[in-house]
């Protein structure tokens, strides 16, 4: 938090009326732009904090032209109505994830993919080259603008009745996943049986015994305290969970090219450090996971391979909706970079 306090956060958020992009961007106090920025993170998470360091970097870059306003902890709706609103352009800029942004965007789907990354550092080479941005300038065909992709770490499985450690412990376990086709398909292909559950409802729905399980990095376990309500987590790293950064594409275009670039750039120096900060909060997440009492395992060499193997089966099958030569030439990367 040290680095934070000298980036001067705002406390707190002031409460304003959602209105309908007509052409004219929204005005705020003193005739300024509104960028309302609209995430699913709680305040005290690393991505809420670049948030106010973006917002922090464009209004003193600008000369104050810009008033950001963020809105975290699904404020202005839920993760679908939060990519909806960025479409339509009730929303300037949104931080969600590939799953539901994929739902608009199929070719997004790829970064999802289980077991497609291995190496963290590795895995950002490619998505800060040509590959990623060919992947952001993909949400362009639904009025988006991709800017940049940040960081939640990888994911763990957790569960309340069992340890997960091959993919026979998923049978007959419901798992909750973010309303996906692919990630749906994965838990099938696993012995699962996945049921969507919006993230709001993750916790009353383990505790509940609604679903046995879910896939989250440990950050995010500790957030919302999911540890209290499982009992085992699998550091499986089967999957790492990205924030696709977009901005309304209209409103985009429509902004000074000087203020674009200040735009980019501001949200490019947040995401670097949120990558950062995300790694290190991983590792403590994971110390407070145990000392709350929860089994913390990870999976064999031989399980990993058999994970794996299942679910190339689900690449295969999605890869024509992600573009399979794009998928093809992705995989290249991953292996010269694994080298």
């Amino acid at each position: 938090m040290r680095d934070m306090r000298a980036w001067g956060v705002v406390a707190g958020l002031t409460a304003l009326t959602l209105v309908a992009v007509t052409g004219a961007a929204a005005q705020g106090p003193g005739g300024k732009v509104v960028i309302k920025f609209s995430h699913n993170q709680q305040t005290i998470t690393p991505p809420h904090k670049a948030a106010e360091m973006f917002k922090q970097l464009v209004e003193q870059r600008t000369n104050g032209h810009y008033d950001v306003q963020i809105y975290p902890a699904q404020q202005l709706g839920n993760l679908r109505d939060q990519v909806e609103g960025t479409i339509l352009g009730t929303i300037e800029v949104t931080q969600q994830t590939p799953a539901t942004v994929s739902l608009f965007v199929p070719k997004v789907m790829v970064l999802d993919f289980p077991f497609l990354w291995t190496d963290e550092e590795a895995m950002w080479k490619i998505l800060d080259g040509p590959l990623g941005q060919e992947l952001l300038q993909s949400l362009e065909q639904k009025g988006l603008k991709g800017v940049d992709i940040w960081s939640s770490g990888f994911k763990s499985f957790t569960s309340g009745k069992k340890p997960i450690r091959t993919p026979d412990d998923f049978k007959g376990m419901k798992i909750r996943v973010i309303p996906s086709p692919l990630l749906s398909a994965q838990y099938e292909a696993w012995g699962a049986s996945p049921t969507p559950v919006d993230f709001k409802e993750l916790y009353t729905a383990l505790q509940q015994g609604l679903v046995d399980g879910q896939e989250n990095p440990p950050g995010t376990i500790v957030d919302v305290k999911l540890y209290e309500v499982q009992k085992f987590m699998t550091e499986s790293r089967h999957g790492f969970l990205h924030y696709v950064m977009a901005f309304n594409k209209k409103w985009f275009d429509a902004q000074s090219k000087a203020n674009q670039d200040i735009l980019v750039q501001a949200m490019k120096e947040a995401g670097r450090w949120e990558r950062k900060a995300m790694m290190e909060r991983d590792a403590e997440a994971t110390r407070r996971i145990k000392d709350a009492g929860v089994q913390v395992t990870g999976l064999t060499r031989e399980a990993r391979e058999q994970f794996r193997q299942l679910s190339l089966k689900v690449h295969d099958r999605f890869a024509d909706r992600v573009d399979r030569d794009y998928l093809k030439r992705l995989y290249s990367e991953i292996e010269k970079a694994s080298r």
